[in-house]
């Protein structure tokens, strides 16, 4: 998820403005075009962003109630054992590999309560691989293993909550079970929550909160986070407003190729916010936003390449990118 700021421009503005996109959400791609966010910045930024504290779990929240499914028990037998048999055919490590039979020995032991059988039984019915998908499966036994404490699963439940796959949209059960993976110190699940306080989505709006949430997650590698620590430095949510803390944000997420980060990276070397001007360093990173089809980059690099800035004057090329910006 990436977080989304609520001040929306006209076309023309955007134009003008040469503004950022933020996405909402990854899974939908919805997109809201934004005031113009344009800090970039050099990994050996000198910013030291001071830790966050991690907020307080949602323990209000009653955690959700799931359907089981119609499984027949197998009789017991070791679970463990038979976990373990699951984990060698799903791998193909001594035996043959075969989802089909992955996914028997891991219901025999998930029905006697493993819970790494029951979080993998969760991701085949997830994705399919040796059983019919099936979401709501997959959240029943995603459930199972988050309430024996599985990170990986409490964090699966809140993404299950927050896109409505097996399961209704609960926000305030998506929070739930983002907080206990959070506590863990599931990344992706901190950005999550984060996202969650920067929104109010399930829980109280708190900028204080999500900016804790990014900078943990952010602090280990998450690009979504880091970029997300960015907006929050540039605009002073949560955080003391610093160009230098979103450069320096911003650098780390696109050096892993974050798009969005890319982009305010070109913004911010074509503005001279956070970093010495430089169109040539503007249009470089625009090119690699662009090429993953972010449409703010290709705008601004459709007019880089219609006014000459930081590249030559290339009339078709300039028509090329915006054709595409126009028709995302």
């Amino acid at each position: 998820m990436f977080i989304t700021f609520y001040q929306c421009y006209t076309v023309e503005e955007l134009r003008a403005l040469k503004g950022a996109c933020l996405e909402k959400n990854l899974v939908t791609g919805k997109r809201v075009m934004v005031a113009l966010v344009a800090i970039c910045g050099l990994s050996g930024c000198a910013l030291a962003p001071q830790p966050a504290t991690a907020p307080e779990p949602a323990t209000s929240i009653v955690p959700p109630a799931p359907v089981e499914p119609s499984f027949t028990p197998a009789p017991d037998g070791n679970a463990g054992a038979e976990s373990g048999l699951g984990t060698a055919y799903y791998t193909g490590r001594g035996v043959p590999q075969s989802y089909e039979k992955a996914a028997v020995w891991y219901n025999r032991a998930a029905t006697q309560g493993d819970v790494t059988a029951q979080y993998m039984l969760a991701t085949m019915f997830a994705s399919g691989y040796g059983v019919p998908q099936n979401a709501g499966y997959a959240d029943y036994w995603y459930a199972q293993a988050a309430t024996q404490g599985n990170a990986q699963a409490q964090n699966a439940l809140g993404d299950a909550y927050t896109n409505g796959t097996g399961v209704a949209v609960d926000n305030a059960k998506a929070s739930y079970w983002y907080a206990k993976a959070a506590a863990q110190g599931v990344a992706s699940a901190e950005n999550s929550l984060g996202y969650n306080y920067n929104a109010g989505l399930g829980v109280k709006q708190d900028y204080g909160k999500a900016a804790a949430m990014f900078q943990a997650a952010a602090a280990q590698g998450n690009a979504k986070a880091q970029f997300n620590l960015g907006n929050y430095y540039y605009h002073g949510f949560g955080v003391p407003q610093s160009y230098q803390g979103a450069v320096h944000w911003w650098q780390l997420a696109a050096n892993q190729g974050n798009a969005d980060a890319q982009d305010s990276l070109g913004n911010a070397y074509h503005l001279g916010q956070g970093a010495t001007r430089s169109d040539v360093l503007a249009t470089f990173w625009w090119q690699r936003a662009a090429v993953q089809a972010n449409v703010p980059a290709e705008f601004s690099l459709g007019t880089a390449y219609l006014t000459g800035a930081g590249v030559a004057v290339d009339p078709e090329k300039s028509a090329y990118w915006f054709m595409l910006a126009a028709n995302p």
